[in-house]
């Protein structure tokens, strides 16, 4: 029963570690869809030649498609209240930091008033 819990909790935290992969298709709507899942992680917006190591067929139209699901994703990511972020102990990447100069301090606000608790 001991090892089963500890090969469930194994496979619960290298799920964690997955990271999301470019789409392998070269249409406009999955490089948008991974520019918006990307954003929704909370990851800093990838440039084009870094990306095109992981995705040797990206094009300037794909990365175009990328950069605009990234930018809506963006958005709604921001909407999150920082407080709350940082209070349930997700990981915060500063994504935000160019719209709103205060989403950091109050995501740190919200990690520290949960290490308080």
């Amino acid at each position: 029963m001991f090892r089963k819990g500890i090969m469930v909790t194994a496979f619960v935290l290298l799920s964690g570690c997955v990271q999301l992969k470019p789409p392998t298709e070269e249409s406009a709507q999955s490089w948008q869809d991974f520019g918006y899942q990307w954003a929704m992680k909370g990851y800093i917006i990838e440039s084009q030649s870094d990306l095109a190591k992981k995705a040797p067929e990206l094009s300037a139209e794909l990365f175009a498609q990328y950069q605009a699901g990234y930018a809506t994703g963006k958005a709604d990511y921001c909407k999150q209240d920082p407080f709350i972020l940082g209070y349930d102990g997700k990981i915060y990447y500063g994504i935000c930091n160019d719209l709103d100069r205060r989403y950091n301090e109050e995501y740190w606000r919200g990690k520290n008033a949960r290490n308080r608790r």
